[in-house]
């Protein structure tokens, strides 16, 4: 299951960024979808997707999933670090080729042959990456849009 991003709304205190205001380290701290579903079948519509992961993939896979830091070096250059915990079951962020790109409100991250473009929302020391996705997130056998959205703080 790819750790990958998802386009959100701006408020008053969003910034336009700049690669220089992407650049660093940053840690997951949530990913969530809008609007809410009912992703796990209980009648009980969320908009944590770690929950959905927590029961897939385990607590294991969700602390793992947070103490992800991602970094965007300044030469294009896109680092994940994660704790023996996230190796001991296999989980990775980013390949080790992986690139970045900002362009306007765009970041594009290349990783192999995977080229995910997000919409940047940084407000504070928050980032948000978001893409819109269409799949069937509450298994009704019907297509839904949702925005998905990496929710990281600076490290």
């Amino acid at each position: 299951m790819p750790f990958w991003f998802g386009a959100c709304s701006k408020s008053n205190t969003d910034v336009t960024p700049s690669a220089s205001s992407i650049q660093g380290s940053w840690l997951i701290g949530g990913y969530t979808i809008d609007p809410a579903y009912d992703i796990l079948g209980t009648g009980t519509k969320t908009n944590d997707l770690l929950l959905l992961y927590k029961q897939l993939l385990g607590q294991d896979f969700v602390d793992c999933f947070k103490a992800t830091t991602l970094t965007f070096s300044a030469d294009g250059k896109v680092i994940g670090s994660t704790t023996a915990k996230c190796t001991s079951i296999g989980a990775s962020p980013v390949g080790s080729a992986a690139t970045w790109t900002l362009t306007g409100t765009k970041l594009t991250i290349k990783d192999g042959t995977d080229v995910t473009t997000y919409d940047v929302s940084l407000s504070g020391t928050t980032l948000k990456l978001s893409e819109t996705v269409t799949a069937d997130f509450d298994n009704d056998n019907k297509n839904d849009t949702g925005t998905l959205s990496f929710v990281l703080t600076k490290a």
